[in-house]
């Protein structure tokens, strides 16, 4: 789950997003947008924003101690706020950061920009340690 480079999901294969860095505590993923990350509008679609919100964030919780060994988790509750648009062609970088938790609660903040700075989304998420504790 941790190489750089892909995130080991078939979901994350589907939209073509890759782990570009982890450490404790933090993630960043890219994505170069296509035709088939589009609405109707011919912008990114929201659910593709939120499942990188959700990834970058969710990754910065399970790499808390040890990007080496990753903690498993579900998402609780993700709030997201859409605030720019993004282009077919440019890529976009997710990056996430574990603000708090403890054994089984994590709390982490993700957000989207362009690479030239432009904020596309933010989001608040919870999750849930499974499995270990």
């Amino acid at each position: 789950m941790t190489e750089i480079g892909r995130a080991h999901s078939g979901f994350a294969d589907l939209l073509g997003y890759r782990l570009t860095e982890c450490k404790p505590g933090y993630a960043e993923i890219t994505l170069k947008i296509g035709p088939q990350h589009l609405n109707r509008l011919s912008v990114p679609h929201g659910g593709v924003l939120a499942t990188l919100l959700d990834s970058a964030a969710g990754f910065a919780a399970a790499f808390a101690d040890d990007p080496a060994n990753p903690r498993t988790l579900v998402t609780l509750s993700i709030n997201t706020m859409f605030l720019g648009q993004a282009r077919v062609g440019e890529t976009i970088v997710a990056r996430g950061k574990r603000v708090g938790g403890g054994k089984t609660i994590a709390y982490a903040t993700a957000e989207v920009t362009t690479t030239d700075g432009r904020d596309i989304a933010r989001a608040e998420a919870v999750f849930k340690y499974v499995g270990q504790s």
